[in-house]
């Protein structure tokens, strides 16, 4: 890495490196907003930590606290945001994400204004802010960080509607837009049918969602589910998937040691 750049520009590049070489990279949702737990996640080697703020706790102090907390280690953080609004895009950026994923993305024009909304200009229309802002060191690197940070930034979109299905392959043709996500709890919920991941509608429109990304050069992401594991989705071409979270392995470590004390003799 080169010392001279911020570490979120250099752990940006190395995330879009390793995405573009193919590789399969295995994640935690960081759920919780506590900046302990995601440094405890991020040294037990995941690739990536997910910091959800649509549905997790926390908000953009929290984000900018975990992503200090693990900044010296190689895990990188994606943020799911609550919306698309240009303010929440632009603040998350400045608090040094390394990725965003943006939930129920149904439109180009969706697309398009969240591609501006992460970049500088020419190429889009983020704020600047650099001399202040933790992604830029607090603005010891200001200059470093604007001139890396639209090529170190990772944009992805939630496919989870039919809506959005239908228009999958012209979103992915707007330049800007680096993957897709599929939840498959919202869209098989948008389908009416919720959680019916066997049925031949939903695995149509995964199929249509997948093949629209592999077209465009596009990648994958995914949240397991019965179904298709963290393994499967890999072996379909997915390289972002999530296979656990911070609340997951608490409550499933808890009830495994209960479960083991509460055993009869």
């Amino acid at each position: 890495m080169t010392a001279a750049l911020p570490l979120t520009i250099q752990k940006g590049l190395a995330l879009r490196r390793r995405l573009a070489a193919g590789d399969k990279l295995l994640g935690a949702w960081s759920t919780l907003g506590s900046t302990h737990v995601a440094a405890l996640m991020a040294h037990a080697g995941y690739d990536f930590l997910l910091v959800d703020l649509e549905h997790g706790q926390g908000g953009i102090d929290t984000v900018a606290a975990q992503v200090q907390a693990v900044l010296a280690l190689p895990t990188a953080i994606v943020v799911r945001c609550p919306d698309h609004s240009a303010a929440t895009l632009k603040r998350v950026l400045d608090a040094g994400a390394n990725a965003v994923l943006l939930p129920m993305v149904d439109t180009v024009e969706q697309a398009r204004a969240i591609a501006a909304a992460c970049r500088y200009a020419p190429q889009g229309v983020r704020g600047v802010a650099i001399g202040a802002i933790p992604a830029s060191d607090y603005g010891y690197r200001a200059e470093s960080y604007f001139e890396h940070a639209n090529a170190a930034t990772t944009v992805v979109v939630q496919i989870e509607t039919p809506a959005a299905v239908q228009a999958v392959a012209a979103i992915a043709d707007v330049d800007g837009i680096d993957g897709f996500f599929i939840g498959p709890n919202d869209l098989s919920a948008a389908m009416g049918l919720y959680r019916r991941y066997e049925d031949g509608q939903f695995v149509q429109a995964l199929d249509r969602i997948e093949t629209a990304a592999k077209a465009a050069g596009r990648i994958l992401g995914a949240l397991p589910y019965p179904q298709r594991g963290w393994q499967q989705l890999f072996e379909a071409g997915h390289q972002l998937v999530p296979a656990t979270s911070d609340q997951m392995l608490l409550r499933q470590g808890s009830l495994a040691l209960l479960a083991e004390h509460r055993r009869p003799a």
